[in-house]
């Protein structure tokens, strides 16, 4: 429900506020007086249209449902326009008016009635005070007033029209303001209608009690009306001091001082101050009588007063007061300086006229031709340390001998040394014992100090410096005894005994690469050794190997090559070197090959032949050689033959290379053998083909025996005393075997030579029959004959042509006929040939 009220209120408010569509904005007060204009200035704050109806009414009255009154303006009326302008002529915002040759009668109230386009309507007044003269401007003093502030002032008229310009000017006590301390300005608003004009002026004390006048101007009738105000201008105190005898006087004279006050506002409180030498010295009139004065009385005066604002006081005068010098001395009363330096010292006292003489005293005597109030050595020496006194004199008379000062002349330490405390000669890890001395000092040496090379030592402020087993290389110790100053000791050379530092050994010839067959010289060298004689020594490899400095080969050999060490002694101790590699170029030598993981393998495994060398530098180019002398495609220290086969049997040799020349191993063999399948393949294939051939070499021995029978049979009839036999002849002829490549020493592999056949015929003692050797089976279909020859130990035998020319299918076979000598009775003939033919 609360709700709902507040939104029909804020309903209502919407409408009043559309309802109230424009304004007017006009000044509440205007003033004027007779024969001036009035610029009225007029506002309307919305937009409207243009004006329809614009009257300004003199002392308006609403009568009737309507405003009557005097028409001093009629927009719709020229008649009623002779003393009022409307400013826009466009009658838009601007509805400003201007009123010309203003009467008193015109004193009252004025009513602006507008109405717009769209019948709107509109009365506002304002009052009109036209006075018969021109009033006085208004003076504005900020308040209070006081000194040293800048203080800006304000004159303002409440009136401005254009037609009419006047003008507002200063005076202060009749003195024009400078320009750049006056700004004028005007205003003409609907909420203010001022001319204003603003002084700046910076206070002191003497503007108090001043007039300051604003005069109001109108050009060119003159002056119009004026405003003055009387400045009070809040102050301390104003004195001076004066004397009313001489400020000069001995002592035991008398002097009167007056303070006089010039201003004070407000009034000074309480009495007069006195001061001397800016102290307070006492509280009282206007008047300071000083009778028998004394030296001490002497100094600056002055007088002052105070009051609500602050104290006020006179410039200062000096009293004089002459006497004889008084409370001389020395300054400063300690002097302290170093040997060579700049010394002064000063006499001071009190007296009036100043000395004109000095004296100085050391130690009580007299300093002849020292009468200056300084005493100076430009370079002082230790020998003018002492106590200085001094005696000053004036006009007045001489004062008494101040009481000494003292110069104290300080120098370094002098004759200060290094004692070694070490009675033997030093060597090093020995403990050795410094001492600091000095012969003389001013002041006494508080603190020594110790420069080594070791910074750990440095540190030490002891007279007395122990360095625990002092290294080889200690150089010079310089001790430094310090008060204000230093003085260091020449430095002290340790004499350090050690053993040879440095020991290494120097490669003299050649410049560059040992090779074999060089000439190579060592020497053995070191940067120092205490004491110099030395003594030299080699060793090779962890044994003595020389004595003396140098090594020498006229002609080196791999042989040669090692781990040298050199070693340089001396009465303190040996030194050795760091091994030195005595490394040596040579082309390769002693290559051999090996074989992994045997030299005598199974077919298709893996086989790595290795090429080993001793060479210097390593090589560069590995080059592999096979049985018949043929290079093989590796470049490597290792062949690998995968998977190796039987026919890669023979021997092996490699080639090594390096920048310095070519080696070579000898031949190393590799024999392949047969897999157990291989071998069971071909065992069973043999087999079988045998068997074939030996039956149908049976079935063909038989009928060519039966035929041979006969035919024997037939030849025994016509010869009876011939009996025949046969030898296996064979046509082909066997290859030489070949020399050009290393023979293998294992398996001889047959594949690739040509078809060989074999036949043995053996005569074994005790034997019936002939046996032949066995022989290895080729790949290719190569035939074999076997024969056995039987004979009787008896006989002879003899090999004769036989009497039949053979048909060409036996071309392979001699005849030889078997003719027993002698008388005995031939045994019966027995067949002892057998034929036999294995092919495969």
């Amino acid at each position: 429900m609360r709700l709902l009220q507040l939104s029909f209120l804020a309903a209502g408010c919407l409408v009043l506020c559309l309802c109230n569509k424009w304004g007017i904005r006009l000044p509440k007060d205007l003033n004027a007086w007779k024969g001036t204009c009035v610029q009225i200035p007029c506002k309307i704050d919305n937009n409207i249209g243009r004006l329809h109806h614009f009257v300004l009414y003199h002392n308006p009255q609403y009568i009737n449902n309507r405003f009557q009154g005097t028409v001093l303006f009629d927009i719709n009326n020229s008649s009623k326009t002779e003393r009022t302008k409307l400013l826009d002529s466009r009658r838009e915002k601007n509805c400003s008016m201007l009123i010309r040759e203003v009467q008193v009668s015109d004193d009252g109230v004025l009513g602006l009635r507008i109405v717009d386009e769209t019948d709107d309507k509109w009365m506002e007044e304002m009052k009109l005070r036209v006075n018969g003269s021109a009033p006085s401007p208004q003076i504005q003093l900020p308040q209070p007033l006081k000194e040293s502030q800048e203080v800006t002032v304000t004159c303002s008229l409440k009136y401005y029209c254009s037609e009419y310009p006047v003008s507002l000017l200063w005076s202060l006590e009749g003195q024009r303001p400078l320009p750049d301390q006056v700004q004028d300005s005007f205003s003409l608003e609907v909420q203010k209608i001022s001319t204003e004009s603003k002084l700046t002026l910076s206070l002191n004390w003497t503007h108090h009690g001043k007039k300051l006048a604003c005069q109001l101007w109108h050009f060119p009738e003159g002056r119009l009306s004026e405003e003055i105000v009387q400045l009070d201008v809040k102050h301390a105190p104003k004195v001076t001091l004066v004397a009313t005898s001489s400020l000069e006087v001995k002592e035991g004279d008398s002097v009167t001082l007056r303070c006089l006050l010039q201003s004070s506002n407000p009034e000074i409180q309480d009495n007069f101050f006195w001061f001397r030498n800016k102290e307070i010295e006492l509280k009282m009139g206007e008047i300071l009588n000083l009778s028998r004065v004394t030296w001490q009385q002497a100094g600056s005066y002055h007088c002052g007063a105070d009051n609500e604002i602050g104290r006020g006081t006179s410039e200062p005068v000096t009293l004089q007061v002459l006497y004889a010098p008084k409370d001389s001395k020395v300054d400063p009363a300690q002097v302290v300086k170093s040997e060579n330096e700049t010394v002064e010292m000063t006499c001071q006292s009190s007296a009036n006229p100043l000395p004109t003489n000095y004296s100085w005293f050391k130690d009580g005597k007299l300093m002849p031709g020292e009468t200056k109030q300084q005493l100076r050595f430009q370079e002082v020496k230790r020998q003018q340390s002492g106590q200085y006194a001094c005696l000053a004199e004036n006009s007045e008379g001489q004062g008494e001998v101040s009481k000494a000062a003292t110069l104290d002349v300080q120098y370094p330490p002098t004759g200060v040394t290094v004692t070694i405390k070490n009675l033997t000669p030093i060597r090093e890890g020995d403990t050795v014992n410094l001492t600091c001395s000095y012969n003389q000092s001013n002041p006494s040496v508080s603190k020594y100090l110790w420069r080594t090379q070791f910074s750990q030592y440095n540190r030490i402020r002891s007279k007395f410096l122990t360095i625990n087993s002092i290294p080889w290389n200690a150089k010079s110790v310089i001790c430094t005894a310090c008060h204000v100053q230093c003085s260091s000791s020449p430095p002290v050379h340790l004499d350090i005994q050690y053993a040879p530092k440095d020991v290494k050994i120097i490669l003299i010839t050649p410049q560059s690469d040992i090779q074999s067959g060089d000439q190579v010289h060592l020497q053995c060298d070191f940067s120092s050794s205490q004491p110099r004689n030395v003594g030299y020594s080699w060793t090779r490899n962890g044994k003595h190997f020389y004595e003396g400095k140098s090594l020498n080969w006229s002609s080196i050999s791999p042989e040669d090559s090692g781990l040298y060490r050199c070693f340089i002694y001396n009465s303190v101790g040996k030194t050795q070197s760091q091994e030195w590699d005595l490394k040596i170029q040579y082309a390769p030598r002693h290559l051999q090959v090996s074989i992994t993981p045997s030299d005598m393998v199974m077919e298709k495994t893996s086989v790595v032949l290795t090429c080993e060398a001793d060479a210097n530098p390593a090589i560069e180019l590995y080059t592999w050689f096979d049985w018949k002398g043929q290079k093989m495609d590796n470049f490597g220290p290792k062949l690998t033959l995968w998977p190796v086969m039987t026919h890669q049997s023979g021997a092996y040799w490699c080639r090594g290379t390096n920048k310095l020349g070519t080696g070579e191993s000898h031949p190393t063999i590799l024999t392949v053998y047969y897999s157990p399948e291989t071998i069971g393949r071909r065992t069973a294939l043999g087999f079988g083909v045998c068997l074939a051939l030996l039956v149908l070499a049976f079935t063909g021995f038989q009928f060519v025996r039966c035929w041979k029978k006969i035919r024997g049979q037939q030849d025994l009839q016509a010869q009876p005393s011939r009996q025949g036999s046969f030898f296996i002849r064979n046509k082909k002829i066997r290859r030489p075997y070949s020399t050009t490549a290393p023979q293998s020493l294992g398996y001889y592999n047959p594949a690739v030579e040509e078809r060989i056949e074999y036949s043995t015929l053996q005569f074994p003692p005790q034997a019936q029959y002939m046996e032949t050797s066995r022989i290895n089976l080729q790949t290719e279909d190569e035939s074999v004959t076997y024969s056995v020859v039987q004979k009787s130990h008896r006989s002879d035998y003899e090999n004769v042509a036989p009497v039949e020319v053979s048909p060409p299918e036996e071309e392979g076979l001699h005849y030889s006929e078997l003719i027993h000598f002698g008388e005995r009775e031939r045994p019966p003939a027995q067949e002892g040939v057998e034929y036999v033919t294995l092919k495969h």
